[in-house]
């Protein structure tokens, strides 16, 4: 993939150069795999195109098909730093939203248990934490919540309803 001279090359061959380390974590997701088992994946932000990734994480041909359909995100890190050399070191477990459900409801359960006491309703809000980024997928449609506040929706059609007020607010809106 890289060669002595410090490029490196695509999927579809071309040397490219490296512009900027990248030593934090990225999330991505799979593309596809080759016939020999080699992953091809892309992230956001990657101008080069979809790359070919080393992996540290072992998948079933299911877990990967399901990967790939479902554009499960992915923890890459990059070799020397290189955004060129992405190295796959995690996958997002596929839980579904009644699975978490039935999570938070059981974990509250627990709690009562523990103390002996009902929980107040002062406690009935349930926080779902991540470190970096929180990601609720279902086939097309997506809500990302990154660390840094950025909130992302993303579906073929979005609506939004409202028996009041549906309001906009930020420090600038665009509408198309």
């Amino acid at each position: 993939m890289s060669s002595p001279d410090g490029s490196s090359k695509k999927e579809g061959g071309q040397a490219t150069s490296v512009t900027e380390r990248v030593w934090e974590s990225q999330t991505g997701w799979i593309v596809r795999a080759r016939e020999q088992g080699q992953l091809i994946i892309d992230f956001e932000g990657n101008t080069a195109g979809p790359l070919e990734a080393r992996t540290t994480v072992e998948l079933s041909p299911e877990e990967l098909r399901t990967a790939i359909a479902g554009r499960r995100p992915v923890e890459l890190r990059f070799e020397n730093g290189d955004p060129r050399l992405p190295v796959v070191v995690g996958i997002a477990p596929v839980i579904s939203l009644n699975d978490l459900l039935q999570g938070l409801t059981r974990s509250h359960e627990d709690e009562e248990e523990a103390s002996g006491e009902p929980a107040s309703e002062e406690e009935g809000v349930r926080i779902i934490q991540a470190r970096d980024e929180l990601v609720i997928q279902c086939g097309k449609a997506s809500i990302t919540l990154r660390r840094n506040g950025k909130v992302i929706i993303k579906g073929t059609y979005v609506e939004t309803h409202a028996e009041g007020v549906n309001r906009i607010k930020g420090g600038s809106v665009q509408v198309n």
